[in-house]
């Protein structure tokens, strides 16, 4: 394992792990301590994706995974810290929408959201945050605006 797996590994904490081994063990689905081809195809069928053996395999040889037998948890570890570095921690996104709203349910303004994800490089945000705006927005509050509901967006994402 490189340097770079071991500073992924550091990154995750414990529920992260624990999170992470679940959805392994999901995965695993004959339990043998790897994801195969067979594995993520059954994974896939479960959830009504019909994915050609090509496709599957190209999953499995674009990861760091050093044999035929599929991803080990080891594996599974450093790719999925690599891409959950990615993203901010829960707190921060709570934290940046308490910054954004007055209240305890951290409801924002969509409009007010919406220019800020504009300043913050989202040129089309509407568009592209179309989906979860349509999940977490209600129609209006008191004051007749299309509210974003954070406190329900964190709650969903954190679960």
């Amino acid at each position: 394992m490189s340097d770079n797996d071991t500073l992924m590994f550091s990154k995750l904490t414990q529920t992260h792990i624990q999170r992470l081994k679940d959805a392994f063990q999901t995965i695993d689905d004959d339990g043998d301590g790897a994801i195969s081809q067979k594995d993520l195809d059954k994974i896939f069928k479960s959830i009504g994706k019909q994915m050609k053996p090509e496709q599957l395999e190209l999953m499995l040889t674009t990861t760091n995974a050093k044999d035929d037998e599929g991803i080990t948890f080891p594996e599974f570890l450093s790719i999925m810290g690599e891409t959950m570095g990615k993203y901010p921690e829960d707190t921060e996104i709570v934290n940046c929408l308490k910054v954004l709203s007055d209240n305890e349910e951290l409801n924002v303004p969509v409009d007010e959201l919406l220019t800020y994800l504009k300043n913050s490089g989202y040129p089309n945000a509407e568009v592209e945050f179309e989906k979860l705006f349509r999940e977490f927005t209600s129609d209006q509050d008191f004051v007749g605006k299309r509210v974003f509901k954070g406190k329900q967006f964190m709650n969903t994402i954190s679960e």
